[in-house]
């Protein structure tokens, strides 16, 4: 069959619009996505040490080396319990002695310990009762029994050692003779060379 020019024509365009479709760019898809932003990182904060407990500060061991400061300050009668339940008295005689009730003796049976010096360890022990018009002083001489005295806060004999011991209204008396207790009977005083003996025990009651 023979080609027209026309139809050569027609052909050459068809053919053109063919090239130009095929170089045409294919419709592009979604656009890609933005890259996602990297996470936070979240700060921890950071945790708290626990609370230690406080520890408790022991207690203060108590002293037992100085009776009741309200009793032996000489601001108060006292009355002086033997270990025996008698009590240190003095005599109408001037002297002393145990008795089983100071309210039946026939003067008073009460006592004032104070310090020979304010502050100090050295006590003496004063009776209420009077003797012209003047207290007396337990005296505890070397080798010699106990008695009653003129005071004298310079004679040795007179001055005191009062310690606690079990219970603060629990003492020893004792000085350089040795230490104030009662005889194996109870009935009456002595001294002993130390303070082991129970019946070197006294108790300061307030009457």
């Amino acid at each position: 069959m023979r080609t027209t020019p026309r139809a050569l024509l027609t052909i050459s365009l068809c053919g053109i619009a063919l090239t130009l479709a095929g170089c045409s760019p294919e419709a592009e898809g979604d656009n890609p996505t933005s890259p996602s932003s990297s996470p936070t990182s979240e700060t921890t904060a950071p945790t708290s040490e626990p609370t230690q407990e406080e520890t408790a500060s022991p207690s203060p061991e108590p002293t037992e080396d100085a009776a009741d400061a309200t009793l032996i300050d000489g601001s108060q009668e006292v009355e002086i319990q033997s270990i025996a339940d008698t009590y240190l008295a003095p005599t109408v005689e001037g002297g002393v002695a145990l008795v089983s009730d100071p309210a039946t003796n026939e003067v008073p049976a009460q006592w004032i310990i104070g310090p020979v010096e304010a502050g100090g360890d050295d006590f003496q022990l004063t009776t209420v009762a009077l003797t012209d018009g003047e207290p007396m002083c337990l005296t505890v001489p070397a080798g010699g029994d106990p008695s009653l005295a003129t005071c004298d806060s310079g004679d040795a004999s007179q001055v005191f050692s009062v310690t606690t011991l079990d219970r603060p209204d629990q003492v020893a008396v004792s000085n350089e003779a040795g230490h104030l207790g009662v005889d194996a009977d109870g009935a009456s005083l002595t001294v002993h060379p130390t303070g082991e003996e129970l019946s070197s025990t006294f108790t300061l009651i307030s009457p």
